[in-house]
């Protein structure tokens, strides 16, 4: 009897362990949707952003408010670097007060960006904290996403679930490995 209790509710925890994986896993909408030929022709692969960087230009709330976007303490914008080497795509850059990094995926035109660690500086002031926060949060929040062109582009836009809109523009690119 004991036996039959016991492997029931090994069979229960492994259910409740995959429900709550499953809901982990479409908790993001599997990727930002491409908009215009330019982003949907740089979705047809994974390397179409391999090798870019962006810094974060402009911030337009959903009623059109702009957010201020302040530089860190020593200049560094917010910044979006891709990068590929093999079958590795990573992301990483500047987000107002500490370096991040994690990983992309641009698969059957669709945009996925999951930053998994950043550094652990303090942030202040505060609205700098919450600048970053949120930023990093967006990551994972895009809807869809544009480029102005599909040779090199210089304008890559996100828009996000929540109606807000950032904008990059293309800055140096990381050498390539």
């Amino acid at each position: 009897m004991l036996r039959i209790l016991s492997s029931r509710l090994r069979l229960l925890c492994l259910g409740l362990l995959a429900a709550v994986l499953a809901g982990c896993a479409g908790s993001t909408g599997g990727g930002a949707r491409a908009q215009g030929a330019a982003a949907a022709n740089a979705a047809s692969s994974a390397d179409s952003l391999a090798q870019t960087t962006w810094e974060l230009v402009r911030w337009s709330r959903p009623g059109g408010e702009l957010r201020a976007i302040p530089h860190g303490d020593n200049g560094e914008p917010i910044r979006l670097t891709f990068l590929a080497q093999a079958r590795q795509y990573r992301v990483n850059g500047f987000s107002g007060c500490n370096q991040y990094m994690g990983s992309y995926r641009l698969d059957a035109g669709k945009l996925s960006i999951a930053p998994a660690a950043s550094t652990r500086m303090a942030c202040v002031p505060r609205e700098r904290a919450t600048l970053e926060a949120d930023y990093l949060r967006a990551l994972t929040t895009i809807d869809t996403f544009t480029l102005d062109s599909g040779g090199a582009p210089r304008h890559l836009t996100f828009n996000l679930r929540g109606g807000d809109v950032l904008e990059f523009v293309r800055r140096q690119d990381p050498p390539t490995p």
